[in-house]
């Protein structure tokens, strides 16, 4: 038999991945497919999860089919978080399409949770504030809208549960999945009875909790037949791919930050246990403490959609800053001086989840007729450093211990490291390899193979740093400024959105 590999999977929200792995790491060989996309009213985002198993099984298919040789060990796969999916007892999906971590139509759920008396008692329970990311809120909200669908549901399930489902026959998830919805207890990692009640979920509908390298079933012989699989292959829980991304940058150790860079931006710290800041976002990791967190949920997206609407230069590969639509405007961006004269961007395309009203909009503030595209392309990527940071100061309030790690497709830009680190005042480290998300499956997957210790171990053997951007002290006064009257604008709009969109809320600000 030829060398031991794993396959790592990843189900995004542009496309799904397979990759074949050794145990030192290295990507033997990687599968790709698109994902469609779907936003059929203002603040919904929407999958096939049919297409997430279909794209999958043909991913690793084609792996086997160009590496016969190969000796399979194990399979791990890492997912978009936060996702909704109701499958019956066949493991078929009850929807059409499932409301994915962008979502924000429970919105209304979220606000009625947050009036009730105990709303701050339960709040501390969960480890986070209530937020239309949350799965459970999903869940309220397919209750209450898609009756049908959630009683006749077998199981609710998040996007890589969904696929292991397909995969092995078992609905299990893992710690980051459970502490995602809302609907788990902070303290003892398990369902909490008293969360379940609050969001009218039965607990009945929600698979058992399993470690994320832990091996929860087998590939059973329809997914072989399918996948070119041996059945019997270990499965493992496997995790979020946010996880799987800080897991693949080395995360493991309290202190140490990572920003994600992809079509969210992640800023993430490790912690011994979860944080009590109401602005900050808490969720187990895959290698057993907690992360800290921020999220821009519209980072890699506002580039995508600037190349593709404004600049003139279309994107058609997906938002990886190195296709040729992203390096003309990183190139262009460099040219321009930092602050870009004086140009700011707002990027909530998408709103924000927690450091403002999930109903903000992006804008661009501050534009003259010196302006151009160069302007604007710099100001989208310091825009989306700037709510990083705003993120950065939230999650790890006394700085980093060593540099900030940078990985996702964002993290490719040499242009753009530098004004990440000389926004943060802070080095940022880029790795050798820039797949932290399939890296971090692999190791999960290796833990099930019994190649590492434990997700740790794993990252300790295979997480290997390449280049490092210091701050420059003029840039860095720069950007002190600037941030600063981004902040003050952001918010005196961020008073606004709510009567923006129509939803007037009294007590957010002066009436104009």
């Amino acid at each position: 038999m030829g060398a031991e590999h794993v396959v790592a999977i990843d189900i995004g929200t542009q496309s799904t991945r397979a990759a074949l792995v050794d145990p030192e790491g290295s990507i033997r060989d990687v599968a790709a497919a698109p994902v469609d996309l779907f936003a059929p009213a203002a603040g919904w985002a929407e999958q096939d999860p049919e297409q997430w198993w279909e794209t999958t099984v043909g991913n690793v298919a084609a792996l086997m089919r160009r590496n016969p040789g190969i000796t399979v060990v194990a399979v791990g796969a890492g997912a978009q978080m936060h996702s909704l999916v109701a499958v019956d007892t066949a493991g078929k999906s009850l929807t059409a399409r499932s409301a994915i971590w962008s979502d924000k139509r429970c919105l209304d759920h979220v606000e009625t949770f947050a009036r009730r008396p105990d709303a701050g008692q339960l709040s501390q329970l969960a480890g986070n504030r209530p937020l239309p990311a949350w799965a459970g809120f999903k869940m309220a909200w397919l209750r209450a809208n898609e009756a049908g669908a959630y009683d006749a549901a077998a199981s609710l399930l998040v996007a890589k549960d969904f696929l292991n489902l397909r995969l092995c026959g078992v609905a299990a998830t893992d710690p980051a999945e459970a502490s995602g919805t809302f609907l788990c207890d902070a303290a003892t990692g398990q369902w909490s009875a008293d969360l379940l009640a609050a969001l009218g979920v039965a607990r009945s509908k929600l698979p058992d909790i399993a470690e994320s390298g832990a091996v929860i079933g087998t590939v059973h012989q329809e997914a072989a037949r399918r996948t070119g699989l041996l059945a019997g292959t270990p499965v493992v829980a496997g995790s979020g791919d946010m996880m799987c991304q800080l897991l693949g940058c080395g995360i493991t150790a309290p202190g140490q930050v990572a920003v994600v860079a992809g079509t969210a931006s992640i800023v993430a710290a490790a912690a011994a246990r979860a944080s009590a800041d109401p602005r900050v976002m808490n969720l187990r990791s895959a290698s057993g403490n907690w992360m800290h967190f921020g999220i821009g949920d519209a980072a890699g997206t506002s580039l995508r959609w600037f190349a593709d609407h404004l600049s003139g230069q279309p994107a058609m590969d997906g938002p990886d800053p190195v296709s040729p639509a992203y390096d003309g405007l990183t190139l262009e961006a460099a040219r321009v001086s930092p602050g870009s004269d004086g140009l700011l961007f707002f990027p909530y395309l998408l709103g924000e989840r927690t450091l403002g009203s999930a109903e903000s909009r992006a804008s661009f503030v501050g534009a003259t007729l010196g302006h151009g595209r160069a302007h604007f392309a710099r100001a989208v990527l310091e825009g989306i450093t700037f709510e990083d940071r705003r993120a950065l100061e939230c999650v790890c309030p006394a700085g980093p211990e060593g540099p900030v790690r940078c990985s996702g497709g964002g993290a490719a830009s040499a242009v753009w490291n530098q004004i990440r680190a000389d926004i943060f005042g802070y080095p940022v480290q880029t790795l050798a390899s820039t797949e932290g998300g399939i890296i971090g499956a692999a190791i999960l997957a290796g833990v099930g193979a019994g190649w590492y210790r434990d997700a740790g171990a794993g990252a300790a053997r295979v997480v290997r740093p390449s280049g490092t951007w210091s701050p420059a002290a003029e840039a860095v006064a720069v950007y002190e400024r600037a941030f600063r009257t981004f902040c003050a604008a952001h918010d005196a709009l961020d008073r606004l959105w709510p009567r923006w969109n129509g939803r007037p809320q009294p007590g957010t600000g002066p009436q104009p």
